[in-house]
């Protein structure tokens, strides 16, 4: 099994509805993907209107009060430095203005490069934990330790 990294509150997203992961490396790997849930924040997630439709739809439109401020969800409502689930990682291509509304054909990075020949990750079948396994992340595709894997065995 391997792991991604991806940062809140686009991983959160995985389990409620997002099926694309943007990356700009195409891989070779197929199989189960853990969702390790970073300890960053995306303030671009967090202001997305696909994230903002996930979340009222995860709700059912009982949004608590104050949830999305300024057009932002607050970042204490998520989980980090924790695998949140796993989902099968189905094919890996590039963007051609394809697999919308998640895919991506280009964004702006941190740093204020633009990004290119973006890849989208196919993501399906996403199984959340109950409990989220504490864990330290790593960047690109990455291997989690085996007592983890051990641990996602019933969900992968």
């Amino acid at each position: 099994m391997k792991a991604l990294t991806v940062q809140q509150p686009w991983a959160w997203a995985i389990f409620h509805g997002k099926t694309i992961e943007n990356r700009t490396q195409q891989w070779r790997y197929r199989g189960p993907l853990a969702i390790h849930a970073g300890n960053r924040w995306s303030d671009r997630g967090a202001q997305s209107p696909l994230i903002h439709d996930a979340w009222l739809d995860a709700t059912e439109h009982d949004t608590p009060s104050g949830a999305i401020l300024d057009g932002r969800l607050p970042a204490r409502w998520f989980e980090y430095g924790a695998i949140i689930g796993v989902v099968d990682l189905v094919d890996c291509h590039h963007s051609f203005g394809c697999c919308e509304p998640w895919g991506e054909t280009s964004y702006i990075e941190h740093g204020g490069r633009e990004r290119r020949n973006i890849v989208h990750l196919v993501l399906e079948n996403p199984r959340q934990l109950d409990e989220p396994i504490a864990c330290a992340g790593a960047l690109g595709l990455w291997t989690p330790p085996a007592d983890v894997v051990e641990r996602l065995g019933a969900i992968a």
